[in-house]
């Protein structure tokens, strides 16, 4: 079986952490355009925890994001991308997207409402993939900071900072007459400072559980992803491999 080179989970972090800062840029520039009587669609609309990512969230995944942030309010990124498409999250919209570049891909950002950092508390982002990551036990020496679940595909949680599952669910590009892809790769990442020291890797893997089910109900493959309703037990492991 030939196995796939993949680039580093830190190096996929870092890419995040840049649009994070892209996303806290536009957000205090929404703000500062708001306060100065600009376009109302750009204030700010405060939300509960199951009101976010489009109301997707089930019970147990509210009361994570509540943990994840150590408040009862939120907030969705206001506005309008480029295409004249709202920033506010959207299931049928997100699921259009998976074949995009991550700058075109519609994506939950959730922030706290009131914060003046201009910095989400998590953002989720689904994209189609080739291949899923596989966690691989044999000869691992040492300890990591990395936490597996038997979810989907794969699932792994990197403390309180990120949470990456995969799952199954072809999907077809509609710009490109090829093969279905066989995966979703959705992943979660944490902003460093506003996330709360009650938060566990649990609570994020909750989280983007929960929003993934919903993701999958979307682009009907909810049979094939089998997400479940509850997080189970986790495991851990030091190396990953690639699953085709």
């Amino acid at each position: 079986m030939r196995r796939q080179t993949r680039e580093p989970m830190q190096d996929r972090t870092r890419a995040r952490t840049v649009s994070r800062s892209v996303l806290g840029a536009i957000v205090v520039a929404l703000g500062i355009s708001a306060c100065d009587g600009g376009d109302k669609g750009t204030d700010e609309v405060e939300l509960t925890a199951s009101q976010v990512c489009a109301s997707a969230f089930d019970t147990s995944a509210a009361k994570a994001l509540q943990r994840i942030g150590d408040t009862t309010k939120f907030a969705e990124m206001p506005g309008s991308d480029d295409s004249g498409k709202p920033n506010k999250f959207s299931l049928k919209y997100s699921a259009s997207t998976v074949h995009k570049d991550q700058t075109q891909r519609n994506q939950c950002v959730v922030f706290k409402a009131g914060d003046k950092s201009g910095h989400p508390l998590i953002d989720i982002d689904f994209s189609a993939s080739k291949y899923a990551s596989k966690t691989n036990t044999s000869g691992s020496s040492g300890e990591s900071e990395n936490t597996f679940y038997s979810i989907g595909v794969y699932a792994q949680t990197g403390g309180t900072s990120s949470a990456l599952l995969y799952f199954k669910c072809p999907t077809q590009d509609p710009a490109k007459a090829s093969d279905a892809t066989p995966y979703i790769r959705a992943s979660l990442t944490s902003t460093p400072g506003q996330i709360s020291a009650k938060a566990t890797g649990r609570d994020l893997m909750t989280v983007l559980n929960s929003l993934s089910g919903a993701m999958a109900k979307q682009l009907d493959c909810a049979s094939q992803a089998a997400l479940p309703s509850k997080v189970p037990a986790s495991t851990h492991s030091e190396e990953t491999g690639t699953h085709r």
